[in-house]
């Protein structure tokens, strides 16, 4: 295993509410709709962060706190207030399962949305799920966990004498899904399903022959929940990358008794071939990885395996036993802050002038002004990059920032804005 300093700076992350993965996992999961319990902040949040146009019909809704309810919100208040508006949404929408999102203001006056979705669920009949969202301690994309977790309480139980089978967790775009799909079933591995199933009526059944994997980085407590359900939970790198796809079907095949056939090989080779462009450009480049979104690791791993120098590297959370298979292929002595301090982190990058900077919007255009190409850090979160056919994808979306770099340099276009200025 790689020798990683980690040094945590700051007692919060700096990044998007964790109210931010209802962006996906609304149209992950068909049928769905995500109430929720919060404030005007975080009404504001959903409908600016995910730029709602008026043709669309999100499944996804604010039930609004206000400032006067706080002295009243007892059980009984909350209660009636949300079956009014479930009902609603029930009549309107007529949804398959229904997630009472719980967000910083309602955990906060404690509002008892594990009891009142139980209670609803029973008068609806169906699914009203209490799924903790709350930002307080949380980066935008460890939302999912608590809403994977939410549907884990709704699993049903496998059947006995089930053979053993692989569940993947983690909500990852179709296309992506699909190829991991079909690659499993050219290597023979037995699929029970993925968590989230994008039917919530069709989740898949889960008990001790269960084997699960993660295909994100940010599910530990989720998989945690597995593993005091009695599932085996396998240690595998996330598949983001060529190696770190091989690895992952490799790990996966010997957890199944199945010797890993030399088409994987291949497979990365080919994958490597296709962005041999994208690697020559990035062989050597000095780069900054700064996101918000739980994925600084595996990137990290696929740019240091592409030749390029991390010159600094950091993650709003870091659980070193969930990251164990991504930390083992980093560089011996790579220092990771966890929750940096974002003056002292912005400080650190201008001074090392890297050639590219992966980091959220609100550090981008600063660095952009004093000459540092950018990418922002959210694209690989609404982006397909998992698995061998979308490594091509992953590394153009890496190099684009580099290549724009070169070429405002070359014109004279960038103005670093930390230099001395001389008088008129």
């Amino acid at each position: 295993m790689a020798s990683l300093n980690v040094i945590r700076e700051a007692s919060c992350a700096e990044g998007f509410c964790s109210l931010g993965c209802i962006a996906w996992l609304y149209r992950k999961i068909r049928g769905s709709f995500f109430l929720i319990v919060g404030s005007h902040t975080c009404q504001y949040f959903m409908q600016s962060a995910l730029s709602v146009m008026i043709f669309s019909e999100p499944r996804f809704a604010t039930a609004i706190i206000e400032e006067s309810d706080l002295a009243a919100k007892t059980a009984d208040f909350a209660h009636l207030e949300l079956d009014r508006i479930v009902g609603d949404i029930v009549r309107e929408y007529n949804p398959t399962i229904v997630f009472l999102v719980g967000t910083c203001p309602a955990e906060i006056i404690k509002v008892d949305l594990q009891n009142i979705g139980e209670m609803l669920t029973q008068k609806y009949g169906r699914p009203v799920m209490f799924a903790p969202v709350s930002g307080l301690e949380h980066t935008f994309t460890q939302g999912e966990d608590g809403v994977l977790q939410a549907l884990l309480t709704i699993s049903p139980e496998e059947a006995p004498g089930t053979a053993r089978e692989l569940l993947l967790v983690g909500a990852v775009g179709d296309l992506v899904e699909d190829e991991i799909l079909e690659q499993l079933a050219e290597l023979g591995i037995p699929v029970r399903g993925v968590l989230p199933a994008r039917d919530p009526r069709r989740l898949p059944a889960i008990g001790p022959n269960t084997v699960a994997v993660a295909l994100q980085p940010y599910l530990s407590m989720t998989m945690n929940a597995l593993k005091r359900r009695g599932v085996e939970v396998l240690a595998c790198r996330t598949p983001i990358g060529p190696a770190a796809t091989r690895q992952f079907y490799e790990a996966i095949c010997r957890a199944f008794g199945k010797e890993p056939p030399d088409r994987l090989v291949e497979l990365e080779a080919e994958a490597w071939e296709r962005i041999g462009p994208e690697r020559e450009m990035l062989i050597g480049k000095r780069i900054a990885i700064i996101g918000d979104n739980l994925l600084e690791l595996p990137i990290a791993n696929l740019l240091y395996e592409m030749g390029a120098e991390i010159v600094e590297l950091s993650t709003p959370y870091f659980n070193r036993k969930a990251m164990a298979a991504d930390v083992a292929c980093l560089p011996d002595g790579l220092t990771l802050y966890e929750k940096p301090d974002v003056i002292a982190q912005a400080e650190r990058v201008i001074a090392l002038k890297p050639d590219l900077t992966i980091c959220g919007l609100g550090l981008a255009n600063p660095f952009e002004s004093r000459g540092l190409p950018t990418k922002w850090s959210i694209e690989f979160t609404f982006t397909p990059i998992h698995g061998f056919k979308h490594a091509k994808d992953l590394a153009e979306i890496i190099a684009r920032p580099v290549r724009r770099g070169n070429l405002m340099a070359q014109r004279g276009w960038y103005v670093d804005q930390s230099a001395p200025r001389v008088p008129a």
